[in-house]
């Protein structure tokens, strides 16, 4: 087996660089034109319980499109980079359609989230499914499938553990915590479960379970990824319901919310695609050196 390339090193920074620190909320500054954090920070916390429902609501619409619709077609050839290069074409579709929901967001702030974030949601799950596809992942295992919801949860900031099931789970590299792993080894017990559990169902009857809410399992990965995709949304709501934000400004805001995934998408599935041809282990270990590199550069 070959050793990582520099090609491959190059991609594992990058990767470092985002999956550490994701820019959403940089994203959403550039399209208000000043500094979201400061917008979020000085918002009141009403309208978090209302968040929390449409989050909900757009989770269990993620989690039956995840396993029951996900079509698998044939993966691209390459590097990680020249295959994240290729997937820009149709992420950029998704993008567009994600903009044109925002648009209705912007109409109606707060109070058309409950309308517009499923929606928006079920099109970034597409995108992300589309990019793992391009990486080589094999989108009829169910645990793929999970997979692609996991990625809602990889791309906001780290809180503290939400979950006692889920206090331990944080991995560090030469004393430098990892977001990333932290948030992967955190769901991987409850993805696997919830895998276990829909192996050998048909499409069919995971729509009826998921319907009764008979499927603990799977309710629980919601339940754990929606709580991370609902630290990002909180943020994404709070800047859409700002007075200076219309719609044109909340299609915009909806394209950097989905665009923001999918970075976070062809990130995740690249470090996954060289995980299976060079090892885990090879991975982790170039992975956590470029984290002890970026946090001894200065700022």
């Amino acid at each position: 087996m070959a050793g990582l390339s520099s090609e491959d090193r190059a991609f594992i920074a990058q990767a470092v660089a985002y999956l550490e620190h994701p820019r959403w909320l940089s994203r959403a500054s550039d399209v208000v034109g000043q500094p979201a954090e400061r917008l979020v920070a000085a918002l009141p916390k009403r309208g978090q319980q209302f968040v929390q429902r449409a989050v909900q609501k757009s989770m269990q619409g993620a989690l039956a499109i995840a396993l029951t619709s996900l079509a698998q077609t044939p993966p691209k050839d390459g590097s990680a980079q020249s295959i994240q290069a290729a997937t820009f074409g149709h992420g950029m579709a998704h993008t567009v359609a994600a903009a044109a929901t925002g648009f209705a967001g912007g109409l109606f702030g707060l109070a058309g989230l409950p309308v517009e974030l499923p929606v928006t949601t079920a099109i970034m799950l597409r995108s992300i499914a589309a990019i793992a596809r391009d990486f080589g992942a094999d989108l009829a295992d169910p645990a793929v499938q999970l997979e692609c919801l996991q990625v809602l949860a990889l791309g906001g900031r780290m809180p503290a553990p939400i979950d006692a099931e889920l206090e331990g789970a944080a991995v560090e590299f030469s004393g430098t915590e990892s977001a990333y792993y932290t948030t992967r080894l955190g769901l991987s017990l409850a993805l696997r479960s919830a895998a276990a559990f829909v192996g050998g169902r048909t499409a069919a009857n995971l729509a009826e379970t998921l319907a009764h809410g008979t499927a603990p399992a799977l309710l629980r990965v919601a339940t754990l990824i929606g709580a991370r995709f609902g630290i990002v949304v909180s943020e994404k709501a709070m800047v859409q319901a700002l007075p200076l934000v219309g719609a044109g400004a909340g299609a915009a805001l909806n394209a950097a919310f989905t665009e923001h995934f999918n970075t976070v998408a062809r990130l995740h599935f690249g470090l996954r695609r060289m995980e299976r041809v060079h090892g885990e282990a090879a991975v982790r270990l170039a992975y956590g050196e470029a984290l002890t590199r970026g946090q001894r550069s200065p700022v």
